[in-house]
């Protein structure tokens, strides 16, 4: 009865297993409610037996008010649960310098009973981290971002480039 949905560039990664839901990354997609729908129907299997303690585990970076109601609704599912004597714990990630995360989860933390704990994550700053690339088509080598290796990565080209390693 788990529920794995992998991630792509718009919409988070999904784990959900007896006593453990974990959604993480980017959650921007096109059609939300298409895209939270299996996570609804696993939900609902979910609630009518519970395990004892369960862990969501919350990183969401980027997100839309759309994808936050998704979430705030199966937490409010979740809460009537917890108000019923079964454990739970929220983690809610959120990087050291995204004070708007931050107070997505302040916001859902005063409409649900289930205990929070805010887990802080530091910022990586990519501008700085250095990797030697290899052009397969001409064989040059050169250092780039790690930032701009992500572009390339997101647009496609990463079968062109070697990645050598970080500098």
């Amino acid at each position: 009865m788990n529920l794995e949905i992998a991630k792509t560039l718009d919409t988070p990664y999904i784990f959900m297993e007896h006593g453990l839901i974990k959604i993480e990354g980017r959650s921007l997609p096109e059609n939300v409610l298409k895209f939270f729908a299996p996570v609804k129907k696993w939900l609902e299997k979910y609630l009518k037996k519970p395990a004892e303690f369960t862990l969501i585990d919350l990183c969401v970076p980027y997100t839309n008010s759309s994808s936050i109601k998704q979430i705030n609704d199966f937490l409010k599912d979740l809460n009537k649960q917890f108000l019923e004597g079964y454990d739970m714990k929220i983690k809610w990630s959120y990087d050291e310098d995204d004070d708007s995360v931050l107070e997505i989860g302040n916001d859902l933390e005063s409409m649900l009973d289930i205990p929070f704990e805010y887990i802080i994550t530091k910022t990586l700053d990519k501008q700085k981290v250095r990797l030697k690339v290899k052009n397969k088509k001409t064989g040059k080598t050169g250092e780039i971002s790690q930032r701009y290796w992500e572009t390339i990565k997101r647009n496609g080209h990463e079968r062109d480039f070697e990645l050598l390693k970080e500098i």
